[in-house]
Order: structure tokens, then C-alpha cells, then sequence
């Protein structure tokens, strides 16, 4: 599993009908002034001033250092292209790159996964700057052939999201039209949808087609444009007003066996939590207590598996006991008069420092978003 905070990235400025939900359809779109301290000078002034000048080249020095350290952790090695940018702070590449005895890139999902680390940085680098990084990275893991082979991989991935990107933009107004129409009631406009979403996934599966050598695509995106087909089978059959409930239970029924085992287990799979979840609920609005909780659990994934339960929901007990005395003396740190910004921002690293893990910090981070919202 990879660790890092962007999981399994969607195709940077793609798009998949699987990843956005509307209300009635899906839809494709895939692919996120300092302060100055004025200094009198004065004859007396000097020494501190040049004490001032030391002690700032030592931060700037000691920030550097641990940015190739954090660089270090994340990519195996010091990019010459300048440190990492923020999005990709505290993130893990764990990913494995391999070749085959003759020295040959075997094509894998992870090479994807590589090429849309970088890429989710398209906001805060320029493209031309993120096929560096990229290259860098491959120089770094491959040997020839395979490093030629990852790097013309990685020149028609980019000319895929180029052409994606067009086509996205192409279609925007006559999607944005129909979605107009759909949202004031018109069936007629539903069934245009429908073929809309169809034509789109085509278009957008013709142009993986022609960037892309057959296995790279097969091994890229042979499982999401699978699943995409179910789904898309799937809105045909329930928006059919000429099908009864039972014919239409019967054809998704049948259209599910489409999908590899995999993915059928994966969906029975969350099926039952989504049950479980919704038991719970009932069981704890009505009253219910920690223990019926624990044997709802057991009887409907057994003994071990509500243990495993059990130790989550104290795992989460605990850190939610650590974010909420976190929180508090943050806003206490916040709430200080007299104190300028860079003053409170380094009381509260030094704050997060103390109460977390480096490894933690990301997930911190998104907690103290809510809590200012």
C-alpha cells in the first residue's frame, strides 16, 4: 500500500467517470506579506545587527538542512533542482521500479503512480520543471535500456494529458449545457446526457489508445476503463423508465459479472461495512451501548475481526484526546496579544513538534484546517 498523501492519484488533468459523483450521473472530470522589523541603526547598533545577520544565515542554514533531509527520506537522494514543493512535504514514494534480466523496463502501475507524484505539483511548478524532477528520479533508479524505455514512457504520458486536457476543455460547454437542462427535469435531456458521457468516455479511451503503446495502456488503465464501463451500464440500466424494478435488479445483477473477482470482492466487501455502519448507528441511536456494539461486530465478521474493531475505535479515541489538548493550547498560542505572526507560527511548529510525529504532521495539519473553519 502506498503511503503518502496522495493516494493512487487520478490522472493529472484526465478524467474518469468513476471519481466525480453527481446528483443524478456521473460526470468525468479528473484529470489543489511577510513581516519586517524595522532596525534602528545606530553606532551601538552594529554588533547586534551583524549578531541578527548571523543568527538569520543559521536559520536559513538549518532550513536547508532539514529540506535535504526531508528530500532524502522521500526520494532516496538531494534533487538539484531545488527542494521538493510543500504538497509533496512528509509525503513517502514507495513505490518499486523493476526491470527484467536483459535490463528492460517491466511495465507496472507504479510507473503511473511515479508519473502522477510528480505531476500533482502542477500548480505549484511549471511543466517543465516537473519533467525534470521526473527524469531525475529515473536517472536515479534505472540503467539503460530501461531508463530510455520509462523516459519515452513518460513523453507520450505527458502528450496524454496535453490532448485529455483539450478535449476536456472542448467538451466543457456542451456538458455544462445538458447539466443545465438535467437539473431542470428534462428526461429528454437525461438520455442526451447519457450518450454525452458515452461519446466522452470514447473519445477519452481513443486518445489513451493512440499516446500509448497496447500494454502500457492495458496496464495503466485497463482496470478503471472496466470499471467505468460498469458504471456507465450501470446509470443506463436505473435511468431505463421502461424496466421494472426486478429487471432491472436482474441486469445489474448480470452486469456486475463483468467485473473481476477482485473488484466483486472489493464491492461485497464495502457493501457490508456501509451495513455495518448503518446497524451501528441504529444500535447507538436507540440507546445501545459499547458492548452491543462489540457483538453486532462478532456476529458479523466473528471474534477476531470485532477485536480488530475494538482496538481501532481506542486508536482513534486517543488520538482524538491528542488533537483536542492539541488544539486547545494552539489556540491559546493564537490568541496571545502582543505577539507578531512569525512569533505564532513558530510557537505552533514547535507546538506540533512536540505532541506529533513528523509522520503525523500532514494528517495534524488537515485537523487544524477544520477547526479554523
Amino acid at each position: 500500500m502506498k503511503i503518502t498523501t496522495i493516494k493512487k492519484l487520478r490522472s493529472i488533468l484526465g478524467f474518469t467517470i468513476a471519481s466525480v459523483a453527481l446528483v443524478t450521473y456521473w460526470v468525468l472530470d479528473s484529470a489543489n506579506s511577510p513581516t519586517t522589523h524595522a532596525v534602528t541603526q545606530t553606532a551601538s547598533t552594529n554588533h547586534s545587527g551583524e549578531s541578527m545577520f548571523g543568527a538569520l544565515k543559521q536559520d536559513a542554514h538549518n532550513d536547508d538542512l532539514k529540506s535535504s533531509k526531508l528530500e532524502n527520506e522521500t526520494l532516496g537522494y538531494v534533487s538539484k533542482y531545488g527542494k521538493l514543493p510543500p504538497s509533496l512535504n512528509g509525503t513517502l514514494l514507495d513505490i518499486k521500479i523493476e526491470t527484467d534480466e536483459y535490463g528492460h523496463l517491466i511495465i507496472t502501475e507504479d510507473i503511473k503512480y511515479l508519473f502522477d507524484y510528480f505531476l500533482s505539483t502542477n500548480t505549484e511548478e511549471d511543466i517543465d520543471t516537473i519533467i525534470l524532477r521526473t527524469n531525475e528520479y529515473l536517472e536515479y533508479k534505472l540503467d539503460e535500456p530501461a531508463l530510455s524505455e520509462s523516459k519515452l514512457i513518460l513523453t507520450q504520458y505527458i502528450q496524454l494529458k496535453s490532448s485529455l486536457f483539450g478535449l476536456e476543455q472542448a467538451l466543457n460547454q456542451e456538458q455544462s449545457s445538458l447539466m443545465g437542462a438535467l437539473q431542470s427535469g428534462n428526461l429528454q435531456s437525461g438520455n442526451q446526457y447519457l450518450e454525452f458521457l458515452k461519446d466522452r468516455l470514447s473519445r477519452r479511451n481513443a486518445l489513451r489508445a493512440e499516446h500509448l503503446s497496447p500494454q502500457v495502456h492495458d496496464v495503466f488503465y485497463k482496470a478503471e476503463e472496466n470499471y467505468d464501463e460498469y458504471t456507465f451500464s450501470r446509470l443506463s440500466i436505473t435511468s431505463d423508465k421502461s424496466l421494472t424494478d426486478e429487471e432491472k435488479q436482474q441486469q445489474l445483477n448480470d452486469i456486475t459479472l463483468m467485473l473481476s473477482e477482485e473488484v466483486r470482492a472489493s464491492m461485497k466487501e464495502s457493501q457490508i461495512i456501509d451495513e455495518l455502519t448503518t446497524k451501528t448507528s441504529e444500535l447507538l441511536d436507540n440507546g445501545g451501548d459499547d458492548q452491543q456494539v462489540y457483538e453486532l461486530r462478532r456476529d458479523m465478521f466473528g471474534e477476531q475481526a470485532a477485536q480488530r474493531f475494538d482496538q481501532l475505535d481506542q486508536k482513534r479515541a486517543q488520538w482524538q484526546t491528542r488533537m483536542n489538548n492539541y488544539i486547545q493550547e494552539r489556540d491559546f498560542i493564537l490568541n496571545t496579544k502582543g505577539l507578531a505572526q512569525d512569533e505564532i507560527q513558530e510557537q505552533v511548529n514547535a507546538l506540533r513538534e512536540t505532541h506529533f510525529e513528523k509522520r503525523e504532521h500532514i494528517k495534524v495539519k488537515v485537523f487544524e484546517k477544520r477547526a479554523e473553519a
